[in-house]
């Protein structure tokens, strides 16, 4: 599993880049709904805690301990073998898109796991954005992104519109084109890095 060396890594990342990720919390709160939610790939927890999620789904067996710490309840399970139907107000994936092996897939669960008028909220890197570009470019170098599939955010919306989702809303953060040198402020997306995109069921 990709993640089960990395999660030292991965948390020493989140503090190292702690504005960052603040800001990451403060665009998904702009179009986090109210109700019972679900995170796909919840990682250690590091965004379902704060956002008061309590269940998430994570295939790594060493970062679901460390979000089971958080006081997360972890299902260990790839997205594509998730089955739950019609059980979620929402469901949140914050830069999990671009390492399933079937997005579309992934968001055909998400669809069925929603109740009627539920949403799917996907947090990404965008590839159109200057940041999306300079990770694309440099990520044989990187740990994390390597294995990466970067998306635009048409892309997204395409996906989700294939599987049933419909009334698009985006905003994003994060501008420039590295992680030592962003400006932050949520705006509508245009050209941010950090796009947060929500339909509805």
């Amino acid at each position: 599993m990709l993640f089960d060396n990395l999660v030292n890594e991965y948390e020493e990342w989140f503090d190292r880049h702690s504005e960052i990720y603040k800001e990451e919390i403060k665009t998904i709160k702009a179009l986090l709904p109210k109700g019972k939610g679900l995170e796909v790939g919840v990682g250690t927890g590091r965004f379902a805690a704060p956002l008061g999620i309590k269940v998430g789904i994570e295939p790594s067996k060493k970062m679901a301990e460390v979000a089971r710490a958080r006081g997360i309840e972890v299902i260990e399970m790839n997205a594509e073998e998730m089955n739950f139907e019609e059980e979620f107000d929402f469901i949140l994936m914050v830069t999990t898109i671009c390492f399933v092996n079937d997005p579309f897939k992934t968001i055909q669960n998400c669809y069925k796991a929603l109740k009627n008028g539920g949403y799917l909220l996907v947090a990404f890197v965008d590839l159109n954005s200057p940041l999306g570009m300079f990770y694309e470019k440099n990520k044989e170098k990187s740990k994390f992104y390597k294995h990466a599939k970067f998306f635009t955010k048409n892309d997204i919306i395409n996906l989700m519109k294939k599987a049933g989702f419909k009334e698009f809303e985006c905003v994003e953060n994060l501008y420039g084109e590295s992680l030592d040198n962003l400006k932050f402020e949520i705006n509508k997306c245009n050209g941010g890095a950090f796009k947060v995109i929500r339909g509805k069921k």
